[in-house]
């Protein structure tokens, strides 16, 4: 588990956006780490799954699951530049805000992401293979249709339940845009974990240009294009522009 050099090692999804909010802490922080891509439904993450899920950080002699555990350790190790506020008050409102994008929003965002492109297997198995080579493509691509109906029990891929996550994404974007109207941040008037968690988790609401894998955008989306559209999309997207910066991985 641990490496010798003693740099953290992430294990991750390229595309998911979970594990964009754990690559955005370790950047904005510039801790140097070590990046483990991972494919869903292959052994290792497979694995990994008896645990829990993607994103996992591996960090001085521990294992941290959960982005929300993991962004705690990174605070702890390395409080400077702070994600936390220093005043009690916004410090609570932050982790509120964090805890409510995490369990009503980030999952809602996948749901409708691959609901509305189930009937493209082509693209969805090109966007969970980012960054593999054909050998690996080709192969999710001929077991898409079974993967799919997986993924479709385990996380409710049903239309009932897509329907009422589309109008949790709206209300997200809603709550940003009034939010973060005074100050153009969610707590105070800086960034914070609140505002990293919102963007991150929302990020194929607004496809940020600072998305640092190449990501194929999807096809036309309707619900996905008005989302772009949407002032707190544009938010997002300046959030991205003014402190997603660049990655502190290095190769190993």
């Amino acid at each position: 588990m641990a490496r010798r050099d003693g740099l953290p090692v992430l294990w991750q999804y390229n595309f998911s956006n979970f594990n964009e909010k754990v690559r955005w802490a370790l950047d904005f922080k510039g801790i140097p780490h070590v990046r483990r891509s991972l494919v869903p439904g292959f052994p290792r993450a497979l694995l990994f799954s008896q645990r829990g899920t993607l994103p996992i950080l591996d960090i001085e002699g521990r294992r941290v699951v959960d982005s929300t555990r993991i962004l705690e350790a990174l605070e702890s190790r390395q409080p400077d530049p702070p994600l936390y506020p220093a005043d009690p008050d916004e410090r609570r409102r932050a982790l509120e805000l964090e805890d409510h994008f995490d369990e009503h929003v980030g999952h809602e965002g996948r749901r409708v992401f691959f609901y509305d492109l189930r009937d493209d297997p082509g693209y969805l198995s090109r966007f969970v293979t980012t960054g593999s080579g054909p050998l690996v493509r080709g192969f999710v691509r001929a077991v898409w249709p079974v993967a799919m109906r997986f993924a479709g029990r385990r996380y409710s891929f049903y239309e009932a339940d897509v329907e009422e996550a589309r109008g949790k994404l709206v209300a997200a974007l809603d709550r940003i845009e009034a939010e973060t109207r005074a100050t153009g941040y969610l707590v105070g008037s800086s960034f914070s974990v609140a505002d990293l968690t919102a963007a991150a988790l929302l990020y194929p609401l607004a496809w940020p240009a600072e998305i640092q894998y190449q990501i194929a955008e999807p096809p036309s989306r309707p619900f996905f294009e008005e989302g772009t559209r949407h002032p707190g999309a544009e938010w997002i997207r300046e959030m991205y522009r003014r402190h997603r910066g660049t990655s502190a991985s290095v190769s190993g």
